[in-house]
């Protein structure tokens, strides 16, 4: 469905789970051809983390519409020869620093999920004990 609405293909990269929030990886896309590996990472990274089950469908929609407006205005830019570097890298790199977050935060919460289910001292996820 999101590949669709994007009416793209991204190709089949695997997104690093490297657990620190992505700090240390930078865009830079200094011309808009340089864009287009940043924004399949991007897309890539959505897939990822929809697929796994750390990010929500609201998010993975949210994550989606704003790659979406960042490529637009990447190829307006573009078209108006006023493309911007800097201000298109910062939203990228913006949207990729909140996607580790939700990441981490999304396994976190499968974590707790799954140790609620899985624990019967701690109930059965619905707040009764399973005795």
């Amino acid at each position: 469905m999101a590949a669709s609405a994007l009416g793209l293909a991204a190709p089949a990269f695997a997104h690093p789970d490297d657990g620190d929030n992505g700090a240390d990886e930078t865009f830079a896309a200094a011309t808009y051809q340089d864009f287009s590996p940043m924004y399949q990472h991007i897309w890539q990274g959505i897939q990822h983390g929809m697929s796994d089950g750390s990010y929500t469908r609201w998010q993975g929609r949210r994550f989606y519409r704003e790659l979406q407006g960042i490529r637009a205005r990447a190829i307006w830019e573009e078209r108006s020869d006023n493309y911007d570097p800097e201000d298109i890298n910062a939203r990228l790199q913006s949207l990729h620093e909140r996607m580790h977050i939700a990441h981490d935060a999304g396994h976190e919460r499968l974590d707790r999920q799954n140790n609620e289910w899985n624990n019967p001292d701690r109930g059965n996820g619905y707040g009764y004990r399973s005795w």
